[in-house]
């Protein structure tokens, strides 16, 4: 595992050093905000995301002295030490051996590409992930980290419900979670006050269509074939590519009504899981938890390429849970088992060839959806397979996920997956 975790995050080190070293334009940016922030204060420092964040990224500024080099290496090694954080505790929990989830979380590294060291949207992907892996040993560890994982990025507070539905770790997970919650929201405040602590919604609000969102796909297929009046740019308010023109609004409009029934749906999943009480399993829930990111990723107006990084390893854990990648004799002797492990394992294959496509399109081919050039619709085709590729897989999940989160009264518990260690990430 170990020569496996070395070989595979060298390629994606040369990969960002001797290819795609553009990537690396938002570490600058957290670089100067940071270098901002200590004149203005800290409260000021990216507005566009929860505070705890300012603090997250400070780390490796402190360390640099204010240096922009030095502050890269910082941020690529604190990232690369979550990847090593995460894939020890899903070593340990599969019994040290280099199951399918493993081997699929190493090779995620050059697949998904640099975009993983150089963003820290995998941080909130490795919580939610964790705290699937944790909650049958551990289950106040596990609500603490849906909040550290909300605190970063907002999203995590998604799966929330499906994480707390168990009966017999329920009051633990909610105790766990509103307990870091409140230390969270009370530092908040106290350092940024109540503007800067409802900043990053105003944020989502103001943004407009990002050009890889499904929803934007009508108006970029337009823009590739006849250009004016439409128009893809960089919005200064978003930090983002954006298209723009006739038909904006109404999938504006479109992506607000479909993301809020992807709610309704994600709150459908959770009311199931929390009918089935104690016969839910954690590998139903890790399905769920798939299923309510996918859906609002898909749904909403907005899909950078780095939203890859918060399904992987929740699709990780999801097949790490699974009796199959558990208990290689059950799946064995059992047909069924070892049916539902190998169509899951195909459905995470699936998944990673979906971040090779993303990391394709940026930034290798981004020129292709954001530049007016003779591949623009190529580029935009290339967008769509993405998008059915990703929507394919979350129907995977979903389906799964209703399957597995019926009630059943006779069902153990614990079921196979409480027999086996699930490591903390720091013993």
């Amino acid at each position: 595992m170990l020569i496996g975790w070395i070989v595979s995050r060298a390629i994606m080190i040369a990969l960002l050093w001797y290819c795609e070293f553009v990537v690396m334009n938002d570490v600058n940016y957290y670089f100067t905000n940071i270098k901002t922030s200590t004149v203005l204060g800290v409260g000021y420092a990216l507005p566009e995301y929860p505070l705890p964040v300012a603090a997250l990224l400070a780390l490796p500024y402190v360390l640099s002295f204010g240096n922009i080099v030095a502050y890269r290496v910082g941020f690529v090694v604190m990232m690369l030490l979550v990847d090593a954080l995460f894939t020890r505790q899903l070593y340990v929990h599969q019994g040290r051996r280099n199951t399918a989830p493993v081997t699929l979380w190493l090779a995620a590294a050059p697949l998904l590409g640099p975009l993983m060291i150089t963003r820290f949207d995998l941080i909130p992907g490795v919580l939610v992930a964790a705290s699937l892996l944790w909650l049958q040993s551990k289950p106040h560890r596990s609500g603490a980290a849906i909040a550290l994982g909300t605190g970063i990025k907002l999203w995590p507070i998604l799966v929330l419900p499906a994480i707390a539905a168990p009966l017999h770790s329920r009051l633990r997970v909610i105790i766990g979670s509103l307990v870091t919650a409140a230390v969270l929201i009370t530092a908040s405040l106290a350092i940024g006050g109540w503007d800067r602590f409802i900043s990053p919604l105003r944020y989502q609000t103001d943004r407009g269509l990002q050009i890889e969102a499904p929803i934007s796909w009508p108006l970029m297929a337009a823009w590739a074939i006849h250009k004016v009046p439409w128009i893809v740019f960089f919005s200064e308010t978003s930090h983002s590519v954006e298209v723009s023109g006739p038909g904006a609004s109404f999938l504006l409009a479109l992506a607000t009504l479909t993301t809020l029934l992807a709610l309704i749906t994600i709150a459908a999943f959770s009311l199931r899981a929390w009918r089935a009480q104690s016969s839910i399993t954690p590998s139903a829930i890790a399905l769920i938890a798939f299923t309510s990111v996918g859906m609002i990723i898909l749904t909403n107006k907005v899909f950078s390429p780095q939203y890859i990084q918060w399904l992987v390893p929740i699709a990780i854990a999801a097949l790490a849970l699974t009796p199959g990648a558990i208990s290689l004799r059950e799946a064995d002797n059992d047909p069924a088992l070892e049916h539902d492990d190998l169509t899951l394992r195909r459905a995470v294959t699936s998944l990673l060839i979906v971040g090779l496509l993303t990391h394709m399109i940026y930034p290798r081919l981004y020129d292709w959806v954001s530049q007016s050039q003779p591949t623009n619709p190529l580029g935009v085709v290339l967008l769509l397979i993405r998008d059915l590729g990703l929507a394919c897989v979350v129907y995977y999940f979903g389906r799964r996920a209703w399957q597995a989160s019926a009630k059943r009264p006779n069902q153990s518990d614990t079921g196979q997956v409480e027999q086996h260690d699930t490591s903390p990430l720091i013993d």
